[in-house]
């Protein structure tokens, strides 16, 4: 019986999908039990028509709010880290990917890469 619970759980944890948000700079959204706010992004990558001597990256200030707590992210794009811990939260949220566009729209995810 042990193991048929375990085997379930693994099935079950398997096959959960991830939740994915996209967001434009001032904008707010939901993400799992975390609240996401773009306040800033900073953009120096290089446009996939331009051949570049640096890639650049995208930097984003990013205002997390869970329950009554909140935290103050600095992410970037390309971001080495998967999970960040701020003063004791675990933040299963990492930036994917972002659009070339002047307002650009960030994707988060709580998907491991």
């Amino acid at each position: 019986m042990r193991r048929l619970l375990s085997a379930l759980l693994l099935t079950l944890v398997g096959t959960a999908s991830a939740a994915t948000l996209q967001l434009q700079p001032g904008q707010t959204g939901r993400l799992g039990e975390f609240t996401l706010t773009v306040l800033r992004v900073q953009d120096s990558r290089c446009r996939p028509d331009v051949q570049c001597i640096q890639a650049g990256e995208l930097r984003a200030s990013v205002l997390v709010r869970r329950g009554g707590r909140l935290a103050l992210l600095h992410m970037t794009l390309p971001e080495p880290r998967v999970t960040s811990a701020i003063d004791g939260w675990y933040l299963p949220v990492r930036l994917q990917e972002a659009t070339f566009e002047r307002l650009p729209r960030l994707t988060f995810t709580d998907s491991q890469p």
